[in-house]
């Protein structure tokens, strides 16, 4: 095998991230393993912050509603490091496949309704020089409608502190004031996309911004929440 191939192959290899059954080109998941996937959220209700735990763990003042694919926990974890630190793609396929399949359950429900835009939370621009990529833009774009993928709606004016290593407080106090609007919310639905929720600051920092300037609902998507122990 020669170097190309086997870099194709550590790039993009070609079998079931779940059950390691052979795919097709392109996959990362196979049908019955996207099917099976048992998340925090199995029952598909219509708001997680209507869960008495969740509620307590995230005090959420800003977010109107909070949908997540799993805890922070394997698989998932260990995919989302992968993909964010040592920028294996395949992992960023895998994940947006079992979103997509999640939003599309969700969508069949009485209750749900699209919000008019989905933004991603922006990265400050000294890290996104840093790390090369935005991982929530390439998380959420292909699991979500296109039409409603609005990437430029929020932007950071002024280089934060990283969040990973602050309590709660300090993650507060470090968003304050963290973000810019770039459009017209006024009387819209939006979602927020992250990839990991951990104690919410940023997530509602945004939301402020957001209800502020007029939005009629924000709602808080991601990939996974970190459970307080």
């Amino acid at each position: 095998m020669d170097a190309f191939t086997k870099a194709c192959a550590w790039l993009f290899p070609q079998y079931c991230q779940l059950c390691a059954q052979p795919l097709c080109a392109g996959q990362q998941v196979c049908a019955h393993c996207i099917r099976a996937f048992r998340g925090i959220n199995a029952d598909l209700e219509e708001d997680l912050l209507l869960r008495a735990d969740i509620q307590r763990q995230f005090p959420l003042r800003y977010i109107d509603s909070l949908q997540a694919l799993d805890w922070y926990r394997p698989p998932l974890s260990a995919w989302l490091k992968q993909y964010k630190y040592q920028q294996r793609m395949y992992r960023q396929v895998a994940i947006s496949s079992l979103l997509s399949h999640y939003f599309a359950q969700l969508s069949t429900q009485p209750n749900w309704h699209w919000p008019h835009l989905v933004a991603p939370i922006p990265l400050a621009p000294s890290r996104l020089v840093w790390r090369g990529f935005n991982q929530v833009v390439r998380l959420w774009q292909d699991a979500l409608p296109p039409q409603l993928f609005v990437t430029n709606l929020l932007e950071r004016h002024h280089g934060t502190r990283a969040q990973a290593r602050l309590g709660a407080r300090q993650r507060r106090k470090n968003l304050a004031q963290a973000f810019n609007l770039q459009a017209d919310v006024h009387n819209l639905d939006i979602a927020l996309v992250d990839d990991v929720l951990t104690t919410g600051a940023t997530l509602d920092s945004a939301a402020k911004l957001l209800k502020k300037a007029g939005a009629r609902s924000v709602s808080a998507w991601v990939v996974c929440l970190t459970a307080k122990t």
